[in-house]
């Protein structure tokens, strides 16, 4: 199932909810989602092609190109240049579901930091 990140990101926030099953399982299905978007969900690679256009082909997660390899360095390491790191994340805005990915991953991450925050409460 290419979309089963999502499913798992909907169950983190039912385990979020239910005060029954603790912080601990959400936190580990929210950190899953959310690498699950970064290298696994279906969306456009967005890297810059040589007409200055972005790429429209298929890739599996934000961070990981097309099937072209300089693509795939390109989207990695435009993330450690500070004068590219805006341009390494116009790709993940370039369709729908790239956004939808996007949103995905930022839900993941506030749930992640939130989770986490009450399992270290928890033990104290």
């Amino acid at each position: 199932m290419k979309n089963a990140g999502y499913l798992l990101l909907v169950l983190a926030i039912v385990f979020w909810a239910m005060r029954d099953i603790g912080p601990g399982t959400a936190l580990i299905a929210f950190g899953f989602a959310g690498t699950w978007t970064l290298v696994g969900a279906p969306v456009w690679c967005g890297a810059e092609t040589r007409k200055g256009l972005s790429c429209r082909k298929n890739s599996y997660g934000l961070l990981l190109g097309c099937s072209y390899n300089q693509h795939r360095w390109q989207k990695i390491s435009d993330l450690f240049k500070p004068k590219e790191i805006r341009e390494a994340f116009r790709g993940w805005f370039t369709g729908a579901a790239n956004r939808i990915a996007t949103c995905a991953l930022a839900i993941s991450a506030m749930g992640t930091l939130i989770t986490l925050s009450q399992f270290l409460m928890s033990f104290a």
